[in-house]
């Protein structure tokens, strides 16, 4: 689905942002050595969306002047799975936590290189949950 739109990047913000919670949720009690990273990420994850909804209605004078930003964002670009197939090991478990961050943090560079021209507080705020998801996979990888 193109996005072209602040509403429409919202609702995938909403989207990516549930869903990868949801991962987080799902298997922190599945793996003990992962349980306290994914839930303090899972609560993370919705401070992420309600931070940009803070922020989109603080500016939203800027997003409509800014109507048609973020042409060329694909969701398509951003799609992942959520679920791990059963009898799967914690390396495996992080290997696909890293997939899913890498691809979130994909989407928010994407949308604030967009939405660069047209509002300020957006895309910065968006660089700064791409800079976060970016250190959740360096720290999986240190463990």
């Amino acid at each position: 689905m193109k996005l072209n739109t602040m509403a429409a990047v919202m609702s995938f913000v909403s989207k990516i942002e549930n869903d990868s919670a949801s991962f987080y949720r799902n298997y922190a009690e599945q793996y003990p050595e992962l349980e306290s990273i994914f839930l303090s990420w899972n609560k993370e994850n919705a401070k992420f969306e309600k931070n940009i909804k803070r922020t989109y209605f603080g500016v939203i004078t800027d997003t409509l002047e800014s109507n048609y930003a973020f042409q060329g964002l694909d969701t398509d670009d951003y799609n992942f799975e959520t679920q791990l197939p059963e009898d799967i090991d914690s390396p495996e478990a992080v290997k696909k936590a890293c997939e899913i961050e890498e691809a979130i943090k994909n989407f928010y560079i994407k949308a604030a290189q967009l939405s660069d021209g047209h509002m300020a507080d957006i895309p910065r705020l968006f660089r700064k949950i791409a800079k976060k998801r970016e250190e959740r996979c360096q720290s999986l990888e240190s463990l």
